[in-house]
């Protein structure tokens, strides 16, 4: 009984957060290090701030890459939704892959601060991997 009471404060006080960062490794989660990346990514604003914050280890000839993508969120007709409020305007997701195939990703979303969230997963990937 106190275990299920535990979780249950640990999933509202987790909800409490501003601005949560998701972050998962998808194959290996022994990875400690990457040593190099190569960026692959196909929007400017990810690629310019991914070519700055890891210029020390980025390699053109890496085999883990980087892409990412910035979603926003549609407007939703939905009354409910409208009701509430959205939580969120969309969110920023970075994905790593070695020859192709996704070893970790990690995302935050955001209500009016893209750059922000942008800054948090780039934060975050490069505690977790370099």
């Amino acid at each position: 009984m106190i275990a299920v009471l535990f979780v249950f404060v640990g999933f509202f006080v987790s909800g409490c957060e501003d601005h949560p960062v998701y972050s998962g490794f998808l194959v290996d989660k022994n990875l400690t290090s990457l040593g190099c990346i190569k960026i692959v990514s196909f929007d400017p604003k990810i690629t310019n701030a991914l070519k700055k914050e890891l210029r020390d280890v980025e390699d053109k000839n890496c085999s883990y890459t980087i892409n990412g993508y910035i979603h926003h969120v549609d407007t939703c007709n939905n009354p409910q939704v409208k009701s509430l409020g959205a939580d969120f305007n969309g969110f920023v997701r970075l994905k790593v892959s070695d020859k192709d195939i996704p070893i970790y990703r990690v995302q935050s979303d955001f209500k009016s601060d893209e750059d922000a969230a942008l800054k948090r997963v780039i934060s975050k990937l490069k505690g977790e991997l370099f």
